[in-house]
């Protein structure tokens, strides 16, 4: 890890929520004649979206701060959402000088996989998406399935019914592996508890929460991030009769900042996408790489943040500070490697 070891704490990017409910493998470096100069593309939004950006900007500031960094070392560029702007935007940068390109989030997945693939010479992290195997490609993720793991000791100490499920987004390929360490989790706490997971095939989760909520659920975790639906369906479905609790992802759903959320959220999994901003940065600088072998065949490059590096983590919010202790026991657990966590 780069020296910065222990950054700003990081809700503080996401100051409304706080105040609301308070062997490496190198990839392909650049050539040897070129000064090395950084640009970050974000994604949609850019600074100031409250989510995923911000979370990045938090560390592309103290990268800047720490190392002495000007505009003129960093370009920092925005794109307006389309295949064909994420792909210009990327080409000017390389044509323009920038040797490590960092992009924010799996948007830029085809972006970054053409592109890179253009400017072999050329060194690209994306932060958030791990399915691109070109040499020149550094893919920065975070371990989702102990992130369920986690919310299901969460749902699981918090559930009065002793009825937890999983909501999950079909879009991503890891969410029936998530909703495997989930229920693992929650059975940690409460072997006999009813764990329920949920994968739909729709536009919206509400159904599906409708079903659970029948059934007695009364906490969920999620990370469907696609739109707020999740939060207006728990909203309607919430009642003194039958409350429900909710156990959502930071930074990628950036509605859990909306006052409607508090009441309702005990709790978020936490990507530090700050630490990762920071370590592409900071390496780059330095001349060095920071990745390993992520998967093989196809071969993925990059890095895997974990409890261990503190590159994810639990924020407890609201009813979900009760069982701070039980997180931090199980964290420390998870780190020592004495659980194996199941895959689906």
């Amino acid at each position: 890890m780069a020296s910065h070891k222990r950054l700003i704490p990081y809700l503080a990017v996401f100051t409304a929520l706080s105040a609301l409910i308070l062997g490496s493998t190198p990839i392909t470096p650049a050539r040897a004649d070129q000064p090395v100069k950084i640009a970050i593309a974000y994604d949609v939004g850019g600074r100031g979206d409250r989510a995923a950006n911000d979370a990045v900007a938090m560390g592309v500031d103290l990268a800047k701060m720490n190392l002495k960094l000007t505009s003129l070392d960093i370009r920092e560029m925005v794109t307006d959402g389309t295949e064909k702007d994420r792909s210009r935007r990327l080409r000017f940068l390389a044509n323009a000088g920038y040797t490590t390109i960092i992009a924010v989030g799996s948007g830029y997945e085809n972006a970054v996989n053409t592109v890179s693939m253009e400017f072999p010479d050329l060194s690209f992290s994306i932060i958030d998406d791990g399915k691109i195997s070109n040499l020149n490609v550094e893919s920065l993720i975070f371990d989702a399935q102990q992130g369920a793991y986690l919310a299901g000791v969460l749902a699981a100490s918090a559930s009065k019914t002793n009825k937890v499920g999983f909501v999950g987004d079909v879009s991503f390929e890891s969410s029936p592996a998530q909703g495997a360490a989930f229920v693992q989790g929650a059975k940690s706490i409460k072997p006999k508890i009813d764990a329920t997971i949920t994968i739909p095939l729709m536009d919206s989760p509400a159904t599906a929460l409708s079903t659970m909520h029948s059934k007695g659920v009364d906490v969920v975790y999620s990370n469907w991030e696609r739109n707020s639906s999740l939060l207006a369906a728990m909203i309607a479905l919430n009642s003194k009769a039958h409350p429900m609790r909710l156990v959502g992802v930071l930074p990628d759903q950036y509605w859990l900042q909306s006052s409607k959320s508090k009441g309702l959220l005990i709790g978020a999994f936490t990507k530090h996408l700050e630490t990762a901003a920071y370590d592409a940065i900071w390496y780059a600088r330095k001349g060095q790489t920071f990745g390993t072998v992520l998967s093989e065949n196809p071969n993925i490059y990059g890095k895997l943040y974990t409890l261990t590096d503190a590159g994810i983590g639990m924020a407890l919010v609201g009813e979900g500070q009760n069982y701070s202790a039980t997180i931090k026991a199980v964290s420390a657990v998870l780190k020592s490697g004495k659980i194996k966590i199941a895959s689906f």
